[in-house]
């Protein structure tokens, strides 16, 4: 017997691709950091329900044979936790976001205030999920589960008002106040105050402003994909139970939902006849892969995500001998060593004012004599002794006798010495910290600009 789904098999592989990118996101150890909690809850979540998705999708993908009893009653409780931590991550994302654009702190300072803040972070995103797949899913629960012909073993629960309320109205309530109280005040608090925000990420090494843009962008199709899927699946949900009034009330009752408890097998053909129920059946499957390839290549893709994988390699790569050379990135070439010496004590030239280039004297060291702020190059030393003899003996010639360093001498390193590139082959600088400057082509530039 052939598969029934007409896709097959592009949506089991592509749950297992989205189910390996997630558990690359999560071993890399990119995103889980303090203020990312409501990234790390979608994440590992995800990253189950993906992978028993692609389970379900090969084992049941040419039957709805009732199987794997203990299997299928975990699957469908991860899928209905997966189901809250959705729109509930979401919250805890647009919250954390709308803190960091109130310019408050990453961490806040005070104990109690970090605990109360990590008690609502953690009550939202996996003691409401945990309460909801539990026991409030038991009480509307209609069948141990169903399993669809071509998609497994699912969640079955009973429609009613109440199940509307306390199970439906989860995927609802919090996207809305994502959408109307904190999304709006993040892109107007970030787009008025860019420039503070920016210097607060800056100043905060825990969060950087890039991560805050793909935090936001998670939020955003999370968003998207999570609370217009909730509305029309409830519109349609309770169109569908108006029609047939009989069994659309308040409560079935304990004893009617929990008799005759056992699975249901579901054959495509049934499916295949309803065309809304249909496509709502594919839009809720997809929901997974989609956010777990968005999440992937917003933190999977990063430079220190992939510098992560390639030490992965390397380390796998050596237990079976294989010994990759190590991969270093362009950069500019080195500037060579320059040596800051210590402060050089008169040698004949004190009080003469020495030129490099178009170099003023009082241009290194400020007001600082000029005998404690020579400038010695390798090369120049030399010639500049056999300069000064040379001048001496010319002195000596029209009878002064004097020291050479009354004589006032421009001397032009250029025109007795070839150019000197290599700024390593060049260059001693005085020991004064308002020293730190380059001198090149006859201009001084700070070295931390280059």
């Amino acid at each position: 017997m052939g598969t029934v789904d007409p896709t097959y098999p592009l949506y089991p592989v592509a749950s297992v691709l989205a189910s390996a990118m997630l558990l690359l996101v999560l071993l890399t150890n990119f995103v889980r950091q303090k203020w990312n909690l409501g990234v790390w809850f979608l994440t590992f979540w995800l990253f189950f329900e993906n992978a028993t998705n692609a389970i379900n999708a090969f084992v049941w993908s040419d039957n709805a044979d009732i199987k794997l009893y203990v299997y299928c009653d975990i699957v469908t409780h991860i899928q209905i936790i997966t189901y809250i931590v959705k729109p509930m991550a979401t919250l805890i994302i647009t919250r954390r976001l709308y803190l960091i654009a109130t310019l408050q702190a990453v961490e806040l300072s005070s104990k109690s205030k970090r605990h109360w803040d990590l008690a609502i972070e953690w009550t939202l995103g996996l003691s409401i999920s945990l309460l909801v797949a539990g026991p409030i899913y038991y009480v509307n629960q209609g069948t141990r589960f169903s399993v669809f012909e071509g998609f497994g073993c699912c969640a079955d629960n009973a429609i009613s008002i109440l199940e509307i309320l306390i199970l439906e109205s989860w995927t609802i309530i919090p996207p809305l106040v994502s959408v109307t109280f904190y999304y709006p005040k993040v892109a107007i608090l970030y787009y008025r105050q860019r420039q503070a925000v920016n210097s607060f990420l800056r100043s905060n090494p825990s969060v950087s402003h890039t991560n805050y843009l793909r935090i936001l962008a998670l939020a955003s199709i999370d968003i998207l994909l999570t609370l217009p899927f909730a509305i029309v699946s409830i519109a349609l949900t309770i169109a569908q139970a108006l029609e047939s009034s009989s069994s659309f009330s308040f409560y079935p009752g304990w004893t009617f939902l929990h008799t005759d408890w056992e699975p249901v097998a579901i054959r495509y053909v049934e499916v295949s006849s309803d065309t809304a129920y249909l496509a709502q059946l594919y839009f809720n499957n997809w929901t997974s892969p989609i956010l777990a390839f968005a999440i992937f290549g917003l933190f999977g893709l990063t430079s220190e995500a992939c510098t992560s994988y390639w030490r992965v390699i390397c380390t796998v790569g050596g237990w079976f001998g294989w010994k990759p050379s190590v991969r270093v990135r362009d950069g500019p070439p080195s500037l060579g060593e320059i040596e800051f010496g210590a402060r050089t004590q008169d040698s004949g030239m004190s009080g003469s004012d020495l030129e490099v280039g178009s170099l003023a004297p009082n241009s290194m060291c400020g007001d600082a004599p000029i005998s404690n702020r020579v400038v010695q190059f390798a090369s120049v030393e030399e010639a500049s002794l056999r300069r000064e003899a040379d001048l001496k003996s010319a002195g000596e010639a029209r009878g002064v006798h004097g020291p050479v360093d009354d004589a006032r001498v421009q001397y032009r390193t250029e025109d007795h010495l070839p150019v000197m590139k290599n700024v390593s082959s060049v260059m001693q600088l005085c020991s004064y910290p308002c020293a730190q400057k380059h001198i090149t082509g006859g201009e001084s530039k700070d070295l931390s600009t280059i």
